[in-house]
């Protein structure tokens, strides 16, 4: 009788501690699922929203095939400046650059001038931006007119300087950047107009790049 006393006991007991292990890996299971739902929580909190691209400067990497970085400095430098992405800056910079929104190219002038870069500024008009950015406190890796920062950063201050101090816009603004403000008002005395072919070439690519926007 003692014998079958003791062993129901010790199977009792076993069975206890059966229950007890079960329930202790089941809590701790609980456990370490709870922490790693904190854990993953936690991490989707340190992690940082991704910053929307403006759709201006996706919109300009489409057009001219720069990189991001390019795209993001022309756009930013234009707003700065108060110069209209579509309708004055990328029209220019296209049909100076020979509609191929490259930095390198140098133009030789027949007075033995020479025009640099994507916005193909003039050996004249080049040294008053430097001059100009210098007393700004502005620094370039190379103030080369070929170089992509100072080319655009040139463009956009040359672009809104003839509108700002001499309140140029559409064709005459147009006419200006390519004979320069003397030069412009000539053509205009000649023909009654400010209307230049170059001016129209440029309409003609503002109003293809606003038309793709829409």
């Amino acid at each position: 009788m003692r014998k079958y006393i003791v062993t129901i006991l010790i199977m009792v007991l076993m069975v206890t501690t059966g229950v007890f292990k079960v329930d202790s890996q089941i809590e701790t299971k609980e456990t370490q699922y709870k922490t790693n739902i904190n854990n993953t929580e936690q991490t989707y909190k340190t992690i940082p929203e991704p910053k929307l691209v403006n759709p201006d400067i996706i919109k300009v990497q489409q057009v001219t095939g720069w990189d991001l970085k390019t795209s993001t400095y022309f756009v930013e430098e234009a707003n700065t400046r108060g110069v209209k992405v579509f309708e004055e800056a990328l029209p220019i910079a296209s049909i100076e650059s020979g509609n191929t929104y490259k930095f390198h190219k140098i133009h030789h002038n027949t007075n033995g001038s020479t025009d640099g870069g994507l916005f193909q500024i003039n050996d004249v008009t080049y040294k008053g931006i430097v001059k100009q950015f210098k007393s700004e406190g502005r620094e370039f890796k190379s103030w080369d007119r070929t170089n992509p920062e100072f080319n655009i950063s040139a463009g956009m201050y040359w672009i809104a300087y003839l509108k700002d101090n001499h309140q140029l816009k559409d064709h005459k603004l147009f006419t200006s950047y390519n004979r320069g403000v003397v030069g412009a008002k000539k053509y205009a005395s000649r023909s009654g107009s400010y209307r230049s072919e170059y001016s129209r070439k440029v309409y003609e690519i503002k109003n293809q790049l606003i038309k793709q926007e829409k």
